[in-house]
């Protein structure tokens, strides 16, 4: 007497997609999270003042799965020229249209896209650097938890 599976191959495949679903979509809630945490960032403590607004409209985020954006994040500045904030948020955009199609994975990419902005940054007024500092900070324990949050599942 043997002992018989009462399922398929088919069964476990499906199970494991399920959960590397559920992972993918947990990884992208946490980028779209420090997204929001970074655009918050670099928006709260600009170091600069602003003129018309492109430049803030311009910064946003965009998270990628393969190369393909499943969620965008640009907004109008407050007291943004219209004009101004159009041109800021679509150079934004497809500056991180540009820099998200070559990637792999799931990934965050956050920007500030108007052609001047490294300027200001060289200048000394923050544009990005306190969001990058801040990415570079919680991304870590935002995977640790994740990671902490998949193992007692699987337990």
């Amino acid at each position: 007497m043997g002992i018989k599976a009462n399922f398929t191959q088919e069964d476990v495949r499906k199970r494991f997609d399920a959960i590397l679903s559920e992972i993918e979509k947990k990884q992208i809630a946490r980028l779209k999270k420090l997204g929001e945490m970074c655009l918050i960032e670099a928006r709260n403590n600009k170091g600069y003042m602003m003129q018309t607004g492109a430049l803030l409209s311009s910064t946003g985020y965009q998270v990628f799965v393969d190369g393909v954006a499943v969620h965008s994040q640009f907004d109008a500045a407050s007291g943004a020229e219209s004009g101004a904030a159009a041109t800021g948020m679509k150079a934004g955009q497809s500056i991180a249209e540009r820099v998200g199609k070559g990637t792999k994975g799931i990934a965050l990419v956050v920007v500030a896209g108007m052609n001047y902005a490294a300027y200001v940054e060289a200048r000394g007024y923050n544009v990005l650097s306190s969001a990058e500092h801040l990415a570079e900070r919680e991304l870590p324990r935002m995977l640790d938890k994740l990671i902490t949050s998949i193992k007692r599942a699987a337990e």
